[in-house]
């Protein structure tokens, strides 16, 4: 890549700046902020420009770059507000040096926020970040799997359909050379760089549609990696890296294994079975080890946010409903027995009267938890009480007066201006799974709405992929409604638009 020339005033990272430090200027971290463990922030591309050179008609900060390629880059980086003001020399200028430089600094500052639960010990998300800006230098496959998902972001923002063209070709350049550090078993046991690329890749998939049938294999590797950590692990996790990581990709787990309710050729596509080992160990592990051990759970679990055994009763309910795993009534009486000690908690946390949402019996978190305890009430009484003969493949419409119903619909209407639930993604499985049971209009329509929410808030198209799904089923049903809130979008295999628009989550045309 050609050197532009740069105001020397301008350079360096922000944070030698502010502590007076002389910076050796190299990117993504500086060696000063990597010693220190310190958050490496940088300029922004116009910030790092020296405009003396903007009137040079043809430039040789664009030199050595194909026209295609020209044409590609300008045009992403002229659709970011950052630089729409310059011209195109200077954009060219600025993507020679800078467009990589940029998209590192929005994931590190931008987008690696909603990748992490608020509450959670800062050093979850620090330690995280200072490793991945470690291994960017020498590791092609983390850089390029941090470019991909911080160009996917900055499309979802800007619907520029070029930053996603460039999404994909990082995400294909982040592939390469996989397979042979895959292959090397002596690297597994340490190999952060690997299980970083893994964890971002299946997280492109989920956000990103082009590459979501790709998540099983990134899964089994980045288990692979992690069953050699944890062996070394007997009895406690005290190292914040190991337990993100290890949140991050039982989360991931969990969304593929339970997959759509009614979409059966998407369940068949992605043709995933979690390792039931591998969870268990996880789950003990993670139970034995806070962190943190003075700090509450929630400051402890950095990608949760709710018990591991909660997610595994969940995923196995699912898979008993949907006659996905063979089961007896020992079996059954079994889920239902642990099912009241859960139903026990949320009957022990109701409240007498409406609360506010920022009230402590109303967090994102004790609220998500209580969501997946009601679905899965819901769901293991339909199975105590189905027929084996015809089984039910998504779930059937409850009573709306049942006390399931009452204290799902009361949460989603305390929440339904709280940013802070709208963004958590913990939340998003029950809110989507609990649709199927409603009968009301008014009860559908909550849960539209916290669907759509979610939508334009995170631009995520599995929030995408649940919407279509349970609104397949509300059309079945004769529920879409009349007041024009209907589907957000048509069918996620295609074009997605957003009512009203152009949806941020899949710009203009499938991929």
């Amino acid at each position: 890549m050609l050197h532009r020339e740069k105001l020397r005033t301008k350079t360096g990272c922000l944070t030698c700046k502010n502590r007076r430090k002389k910076c050796d200027e190299k990117t993504p971290a500086c060696k000063r902020c990597l010693q220190s463990n310190r958050n490496c922030l940088w300029p922004t591309s116009e910030e790092l420009l020296d405009r003396r050179f903007a009137s040079h008609q043809r430039s040789r900060y664009a030199l050595g770059m194909a026209s295609e390629d020209q044409d590609i880059l300008a045009k992403a980086f002229v659709g970011s507000s950052l630089v729409c003001r310059l011209s195109r020399p200077v954009v060219l200028g600025a993507i020679s040096e800078s467009l990589e430089g940029f998209l590192v600094r929005h994931f590190v500052q931008k987008y690696y926020r909603s990748l992490v639960l608020p509450n959670c010990h800062p050093r979850f998300a620090n330690d995280w970040i200072s490793e991945m800006q470690r291994l960017m230098r020498d590791w092609k496959s983390v850089r390029y799997s941090v470019l991909c998902n911080a160009a996917s972001n900055v499309h979802l923002i800007e619907s520029n359909g070029q930053m996603q063209e460039l999404a994909l070709t990082y995400y294909s350049q982040a592939l390469r050379g996989l397979s042979d550090y895959l292959s090397r078993a002596e690297l597994l046991a340490n190999c952060n760089s690997i299980l970083i690329s893994m964890m971002l890749l299946c997280l492109h998939g989920c956000i990103r549609r082009g590459t979501y049938f790709d998540i099983p294999r990134h899964l089994t590797a980045a288990t692979r990696v992690l069953s050699v950590r944890l062996s070394k692990q007997h009895r406690v996790i005290t190292n914040p890296f190991d337990r993100f990581s290890l949140e991050c990709v039982l989360y991931q787990i969990f969304l593929t294994s339970t997959g759509l309710w009614s979409d059966d050729e998407v369940n068949h596509r992605l043709d995933f079975h979690p390792d039931l080992d591998f969870w268990l160990r996880a789950e003990r592990l993670l139970h034995q080890s806070n962190v943190f051990p003075d700090q509450s759970t929630s400051t402890n679990s950095p990608a949760l946010g709710l018990p591991v055994r909660l997610l595994r009763l969940a995923l196995t309910v699912k898979q008993m409903y949907q006659r996905a795993v063979s089961y007896d009534a020992a079996t059954l009486n079994d889920i239902r027995s642990e099912m009241i000690l859960w139903e026990d908690l949320v009957l022990r946390d109701q409240a007498p009267f409406p609360l506010s949402a920022t009230s402590p019996q109303n967090s994102p978190y004790s609220n998500a938890s209580h969501l997946y305890i009601l679905v899965m009430s819901l769901l293991s009484n339909q199975l105590s009480l189905g027929s084996t003969a015809d089984p039910p493949t998504v779930p059937l419409p409850a009573d709306p007066e049942s006390w399931q119903i009452q204290e799902a619909t009361r949460i989603l209407r305390v929440h339904a201006n709280d940013p802070a639930w709208a963004s958590s993604f913990i939340g998003t499985w029950p809110v989507y799974t609990l649709g199927f049971f409603l009968v009301r209009v008014e009860h559908v329509q909550l849960v539209r709405r916290d669907l759509r929410r979610r939508w334009e808030v995170t631009g995520f198209n599995q929030v995408a992929r649940f919407c279509n799904d349970v609104e397949r089923t509300w059309g079945e049903r004769g529920m879409l409604g009349k007041d024009g809130l209907g589907r957000v979008g048509m069918c996620w295999r295609g074009t997605y638009h957003k009512a009203g628009g152009k949806g941020r989550g899949e710009g203009a045309g499938p991929r």
